[in-house]
């Protein structure tokens, strides 16, 4: 057993957790304490570092902190090589996490993210077939957005029987506070504005444009289409032409119950609609559980590849890490 307050010094462990001083970082910390893998936990501020390495010590799991700037090759790889699994929690993603999934191929080691732009969920998918050469298991958009919809889609997809012609997916989190790491994530999101797949390429515009109204959560959301996560999860699992991925609007003021609910929508091509809902807690701790949840899995084994959280897992993956309680709805008009 590890003395209370004290990091216990190792020298390899199942995880390096990247980004453990940020909010999301911190919880993720302890949803892989609590599933017993050993950590070395990175962040580019030694103090609460050090500090959540000593609090996790005193639970008896394996762990020690070290500073660590992702943009730093040389020293990320040098993490990277004594790790199985290394969690990803650096934004934006788009920026930082192509450096650190070059050291995961280059050393053999797998990789996880819990990315929600599109573009750097797209990046990681790109490279399937390096991952696949290089025996590893890849894994992003591993947080409550983009793995909550996908659950739902994997689902109503089956439900319908077909490939939807149109798919509609969306996001609201109830989050406790917005860290700097999300407004960065947001500023990177910024220019790449309206995004959508019509007939399969993708479509950009200025935000704003082709918003809607979806009734979920107990409401009527007005909503944005963006370049989220959601859409490239989407896009994959589901194999529709259409694809929105929207988020709320924030000059809507919504009095909700307190939670994050995530939405998917699937329509076929003669018309017919399936609609759900998953509804949890908050949306940090949501994440953080399906993160924690995805490493586990991934360290017990699993194919090699680049995968979305669900496509890898299956739709069951997201209720079974956050409990989340899904709804059939009745489906929006487009």
């Amino acid at each position: 057993m590890a003395t209370p307050g004290a990091a216990v010094p190792v020298t390899a462990a199942d995880v390096l957790l990247l980004g453990a001083a940020g909010s999301s970082g911190h919880q993720v910390a302890w949803e892989l304490a609590r599933r017993g893998a050993s950590l070395h936990l990175a962040g580019r501020r030694p103090a609460p570092v050090a500090a959540l390495a000593g609090e996790i010590a005193g639970t008896g799991v394996a762990v020690a902190g070290l500073a660590l700037d992702v943009t730093d090759p040389a020293a990320v790889r040098a993490a990277v090589e004594q790790v199985r699994v290394v969690v990803n929690t650096v934004g934006p993603f788009v920026r930082y996490a192509p450096a650190v999934l070059d050291a995961c191929l280059a050393t053999a080691v797998c990789y996880v993210d819990i990315a929600n732009e599109s573009t750097a969920v797209r990046g990681v998918l790109d490279r399937d077939a390096e991952a696949k050469d290089r025996g590893i298991t890849a894994v992003t958009g591993a947080g409550f957005g983009p793995a909550g919809s996908e659950s739902l889609l994997l689902e109503l997809v089956d439900a319908l029987a077909e490939t939807p012609a149109l798919v509609q997916v969306a996001t609201v989190p109830a989050n406790t506070r917005v860290s700097q790491g999300v407004r960065d994530t947001i500023a990177a999101l910024l220019p790449e504005g309206a995004t959508t797949y019509v007939d399969g390429v993708l479509h950009g515009g200025p935000f704003g444009t082709g918003a809607t109204v979806l009734t979920f959560g107990g409401a009527r959301r007005s909503m944005l289409p963006g370049p989220v996560g959601d859409l490239e999860a989407a896009r994959v699992v589901s194999g529709a032409p259409n694809v929105n991925a929207y988020f709320a609007d924030p000059a809507q003021r919504v009095d909700g119950d307190g939670c994050s609910y995530s939405y998917a929508e699937v329509i076929a091509a003669s018309g017919r609609r399936l609609a759900a809902q998953a509804r949890v807690g908050d949306g940090v701790a949501a994440g953080a559980a399906v993160a924690a949840e995805v490493a586990r899995r991934v360290l017990a084994g699993a194919p090699h590849g680049a995968w979305t959280p669900g496509r890898l897992f299956g739709a069951g993956l997201f209720r079974e890490a956050t409990g989340a309680t899904v709804t059939r709805l009745a489906a929006e008009g487009v």
